[in-house]
């Protein structure tokens, strides 16, 4: 069966919320460890954690052991899409699907086993999830897109080319998590976020 690798995005500098966003507590966890035991619970591998802002600090209190492998992307400040195109060259050829995630939006298992279920069924192009009629994060690209990741420019709308590319090709999946639909940027997306997973 192909493999779906994990890629997740922790190289921000995390203005908005005044402290890094990667070492967020989440359910006892830092925010990344949390994403990346997810994926790796779901059947991702290998797990990319792209660092960059005080990448020292994040790497020392992240647990990433095989499929796990954390990378530096040295030119964090020129924006996400760098970041994006480190961690899918880490990606091998031959990959079946990528789940590319943020550190800011929280993942359950369950969702990411979703889009992967949906992707092995409708050999979809783009498995994008929603809550309640709204899109939501982590995404799933095919692996015959890896190329295109590699070379996604902020200056070309980096991943939304990508999606506006495939449109066509995208299928959504209504998930039961409202956690996909929210971003943390800020200490109050953060309050949000956390009430929602303890409530």
């Amino acid at each position: 069966m192909s493999t779906v690798a994990g890629l997740i995005l922790a190289a921000g500098e995390s203005q908005r919320m005044g402290r890094p966003k990667a070492l967020l507590d989440w359910g006892g966890k830092t925010l990344l460890q949390h994403q990346i035991d997810t994926a790796i619970e779901a059947g991702c591998a290998p797990v990319v954690g792209v660092l960059g802002a005080r990448a020292h600090q994040v790497r020392a209190r992240t647990r990433c052991e095989a499929p796990c492998l954390l990378v530096e992307n040295a030119a964090y400040r020129s924006g996400r899409a760098s970041s994006l195109r480190v961690g899918a060259r880490m990606v091998a050829e031959g990959t079946g699907a990528v789940i590319v995630a943020s550190v800011d939006a929280p993942m359950s298992r369950e969702t990411i086993e979703q889009l992967i279920e949906t992707w092995r069924a409708s050999g979809a192009a783009i498995v994008v999830p929603r809550f309640e009629g709204k899109n939501g994060h982590p995404a799933l690209f095919d692996g015959g897109l890896l190329a295109e990741l590699r070379v996604v420019q902020d200056s070309a709308q980096g991943l939304k080319a990508v999606r506006a590319a495939h449109r066509e090709g995208t299928q959504f999946v209504e998930v039961e998590d409202a956690l996909v639909a929210l971003n943390l940027n800020t200490p109050e997306d953060y309050a949000a976020a956390k009430s929602l997973l303890e409530g």
